[in-house]
């Protein structure tokens, strides 16, 4: 299957392919009515209006670095994913957003390595049986998404760093593909560039999830950026994928539409088989 991935209503509503996502939630705090049969795409902890509204919520290393948009290595402010009320407010709006369509949950887990060591999490691990703190942390995100699941009508997706060395995940942001598979229905891994000038890493890391994945039962969708990229390009980087992935959507902005149009036209012909007569 082809789609996209856009925060445009308008071009949501154009029916680009086989399936929409759909920014409902975004990681600089802005919220969107949901739309209706699409996969309404929520930002977990990445919420920087409310890091920055409430900078005692962001997540914390040892030496006391918060996850905010100005911390090296950040993008966006990162909540604390064991703050109980953001916790309990973020399951009300998946909900909420799951009664429309399907879900896909980015900035899922925690926001690096070191992350997270304020008061509430030191008290909690250590009054877990985990010994590991990774695989405490691992256990925080997958109970997360269990109860997500539960408030969720639709399918739920899960969407992974872009890092598909066994244990990476794990060890980076307590994502542990194998516990989250029983509980959600795919996974999603952006791998975007600009102009993909080169695209061999891109094929490589497709091929290192669908091997990581390999034997799970739930879906691999790939998103793929469109922004400056020519059709050709994009068509010839989408045959590499083909084989590892069940869905492939492209970052679309609404000057990228016709572009987009053309590449899942070419590969969906592409993937028609000819008719006989």
């Amino acid at each position: 299957m082809y789609g996209i991935l856009t925060a445009d209503r308008d071009l949501g509503r154009a029916e680009v392919g086989d399936v929409t996502h759909f920014f409902a939630d975004s990681v600089d705090g802005t919220r969107r009515e949901p739309l209706s049969g699409a996969v309404n795409s929520v930002a977990c902890w990445g919420d920087t209006a409310t890091v920055r509204d409430e900078p005692e919520r962001a997540a914390v290393t040892a030496d006391g670095t918060r996850a905010t948009p100005v911390t090296e290595g950040h993008h966006w402010g990162t909540v604390c994913p064991t703050d109980p009320d953001y916790r309990d407010g973020l399951l009300e709006r998946l909900e909420r957003v799951g009664a429309v369509g399907d879900v896909r949950l980015t900035t899922l887990g925690f926001p690096g390595s070191s992350f997270c060591h304020c008061k509430r999490c030191e008290r909690q691990f250590d009054a877990s049986d985990h010994e590991d703190r990774d695989a405490w942390r691992t256990a925080v995100i997958t109970d997360f998404v269990a109860d997500a699941t539960e408030r969720v009508e639709g399918d739920l997706l899960a969407t992974l760093y872009p890092d598909p060395y066994p244990g990476n995940l794990r060890e980076r942001a307590g994502l542990d593909p194998a516990a989250l598979a029983p509980v959600v229905d795919g996974f999603v891994v952006p791998l975007c560039g600009v102009g993909y000038g080169t695209t061999y890493w891109v094929e490589s890391l497709a091929r290192g999830f669908a091997r990581e994945l390999e034997g799970l039962e739930a879906d691999l969708t790939i998103q793929l950026s469109a922004d400056g990229v020519d059709a050709d390009r994009l068509v010839g980087l989408t045959r590499q994928l083909e084989a590892h992935a069940d869905t492939i959507v492209y970052g679309t902005y609404p000057d990228d539409a016709a572009v987009v149009r053309e590449v899942i036209r070419r590969v969906s012909e592409a993937d028609t088989p000819a008719q006989t007569v």
